[in-house]
């Protein structure tokens, strides 16, 4: 049943052509429900849509089951994706945080477990240790809670992430990769409170890889202003 379905579009995924396959896609927290769903595969033209995407935008759409996809939060979009708002990053995060936090999983290991249970198939961890690997992209880090078992590698389809990485080998040549992962790397995590947008893949719901890297600033939320725009999601 198709319906239409306003999106906050919170991650842009380029294709993966080895085992698992992956199609490009946008994941995006539903206005209506507040879960988290992908539509894959997600017509890009380029390097981008035209006009561009945004990440952070409000895109307003047609969206039914994804018939080929197995992750019951998996939709296709019939016709096009319209942009109408979008979220601004200002006062620490104020407006983003609360569609952040009611996805973050302790670890991937309990976001792994709850996934094969039926759960959610995409979402937030914090990492600890964080460090950026090339060619291909891959994410290594360890989760910040005591129930990671062990460090974790993987894939990185953020595509963000591999637009960064092509604009560096263009400006820094030869010298591209030290200078990618001061920046993108280790880097990274000493300047931001860094999360993960982890899912799950289509052909393998045990293997996971990194749809998003979120650098929010390392101020904390106001707790009371956060808990007021949560009432207020749950109200609307």
């Amino acid at each position: 049943m198709t319906e239409a379905r306003d999106l906050l579009v919170v991650a842009k995924t380029v294709a993966a052509n080895d085992f698992p396959v992956e199609r490009p896609s946008v994941i995006g927290v539903d206005r209506e429900t507040g879960t988290l769903l992908r539509v894959s595969p997600f017509p890009w033209k380029a390097n981008d849509t035209d006009p561009p995407l945004l990440r952070w935008s409000w895109v307003r759409g047609d969206l039914a089951p994804a018939p080929l996809d197995p992750r019951p939060d998996a939709r296709v979009l019939e016709g096009e994706a319209v942009a109408t708002a979008y979220v601004d990053a200002k006062d620490g995060w104020r407006l983003r945080w609360p569609f952040v936090r009611p996805h973050v999983a302790g670890s991937l290991e309990a976001f792994l477990s709850a996934a094969r249970e039926g759960g959610p198939t995409a979402g937030f961890v914090q990492p600890v240790d964080f460090d950026v690997i090339q060619l291909p992209l891959r994410a290594r880090f360890r989760c910040g809670t005591a129930d990671c078992a062990a460090a974790h590698e993987l894939p990185v389809l953020d595509w963000e992430m591999h637009e960064m990485a092509r604009l560096v080998r263009e400006r820094e040549g030869a010298r591209w990769a030290t200078v990618f992962r001061e920046r993108w790397g280790a880097g990274l995590a000493a300047r931001f409170d860094l999360r993960l947008l982890v899912s799950t893949y289509a052909q393998a719901p045990g293997r996971t890889y990194v749809a998003g890297i979120f650098t929010p600033p390392r101020e904390a939320e106001d707790a009371h202003v956060h808990a007021h725009h949560m009432e207020h999601r749950a109200h609307r």
